[in-house]
């Protein structure tokens, strides 16, 4: 992994928008940061649990509840053939769901417990495999973080790329002083949601081969009442639930970013590339503005937006200052309005399928963040076929005959 951009496939930008206006929390800052985690290499006896081949089960059933102890006597009574019959216990024999003594068959304890579960449960014995633990804690990680198509862990050796200075956004790594805690292992046998955490039915003779810290890339935001934090897996289009909650309860993270940047400091670096943004744009006659929440902003008349000025989009969109940011606002209306249109074209236009749910709570967001009034379809769909969009205009047509 050589650059930011590529560990974040997605621009802050979009992160802000949905605190903002998705979670509804007034951000005040967003850091890029490298989460430690400890990747742990375990060998145990692991249980897990698949679906039953359907023979298998009549099979077993046939064993459990019917009185039924011989391959010929199951072969008779389900009408299949012996030797297919015969095939089918060799092999729940050889994963232990079956016994055979002086020519009789019975189910093994696993094997009744597979009939009771209806799941088919298959033990590996010395089975190896990684487990992940977000480092501050020492707490598993959830399923989704074991996608390597879509999650990167960087190793130690790895955070010289990911880290230097002219990479952007710059991402900080978070240190951890203390070892992996092993009992956290022991606490794996306790959770009942063992599937979210891309853990095995059961874990027997666990031990750790050994522990190493990797780091995870992620966007934390941080509002006046609380913070939120987006992962790779979610694409920016939505928080991690649980990285957020940890996180918000690691008191040294917390102390960390308080002594990030502070306020006066990080208020000059907003000014002074919104002036710079704005030298860029040409615009001379507009000066940078703190909101009452505290965030800052630069109004910009209608006419600096258009075929000869900046996208109508940009409205209500941020623009990065370190960790900190200003917004591009319009006060016009009708600016706005058009903003909404190119916006919801963006996101729904080229969709094949998009429920009449999700198009209205894309516009309710759409709307909050450019101060509308909800529009309903009907209207939308008129200006789409005003402003020449006609593939949200058809969306729009479409959604507007589908029952909510």
């Amino acid at each position: 992994m050589t650059t930011a951009q590529r560990l974040m496939p997605f621009p802050e930008e979009r992160v802000l928008e949905d605190a903002a206006f998705g979670k509804s929390i007034v951000p005040t800052r967003l850091y890029a940061l490298l989460l430690p985690v400890w990747q742990v290499e375990i060998r145990a006896d692991i249980t897990e649990g698949e679906d039953f081949f359907l023979i298998d089960r009549f099979l077993e059933r046939g064993l459990r509840h019917g009185a039924l102890h011989t391959v010929d006597e199951l072969a008779a009574f389900f009408a299949l053939d012996r030797a297919l019959v015969a095939q089918a216990v060799r092999f729940l024999t050889a994963i232990g769901h079956l016994h055979e003594s002086a020519g009789r068959l019975s189910l093994t304890p696993l094997g009744q417990r597979s009939v009771d579960d209806d799941i088919r449960y298959v033990i590996t014995h010395q089975d190896r495999r990684r487990l992940y633990f977000e480092a501050l804690s020492c707490t598993p990680l959830p399923r989704a973080h074991y996608d390597e198509d879509v999650v990167t862990l960087l190793s130690a050796d790895e955070l010289a790329g990911a880290t230097r200075s002219d990479s952007y956004p710059r991402f900080t790594p978070i240190h951890v002083t203390s070892g992996f805690d092993r009992s956290a292992l022991d606490r794996l046998k306790e959770r009942k949601d063992r599937a979210r955490f891309n853990l095995p039915v059961a874990l027997d003779s666990l031990e750790s081969l050994g522990e190493k810290l990797v780091f995870l890339p992620v966007y934390l935001v941080r509002g006046r009442k609380g913070l939120l934090v987006y992962g790779q897996a979610g694409a920016g289009a939505a928080h991690d639930p649980e990285l957020s909650e940890l996180c918000a309860r690691a008191p040294e993270l917390i102390s960390a970013l308080d002594n990030e940047e502070g306020g006066e400091e990080a208020d000059e670096r907003v000014l002074r590339t919104a002036r710079n943004w704005l030298r860029d744009q040409g615009i001379d006659s507009v000066a940078p503005e703190q909101d009452e929440d505290g965030t800052w902003s630069v109004a910009l008349p209608a006419t600096a937006f258009g075929e000869n000025g900046l996208p109508v989009s940009r409205i209500g969109t941020y623009r990065m200052a370190g960790h900190r940011f200003f917004r591009v606002w319009c006060p016009a209306e009708t600016p706005r309005k058009h903003a909404l249109l190119e916006r919801l074209d963006q996101r729904l236009g080229s969709r094949r399928q998009v429920t009449r749910q999700e198009a209205e709570e894309a516009i309710a967001r759409l709307a909050r963040q450019l101060r509308l009034e909800f529009p309903d379809l009907s209207r939308l769909r008129s200006g789409a076929e005003k402003t020449g969009l006609r593939a949200l205009a058809a969306q729009l047509a479409r959604l507007e005959n589908e029952q909510q």
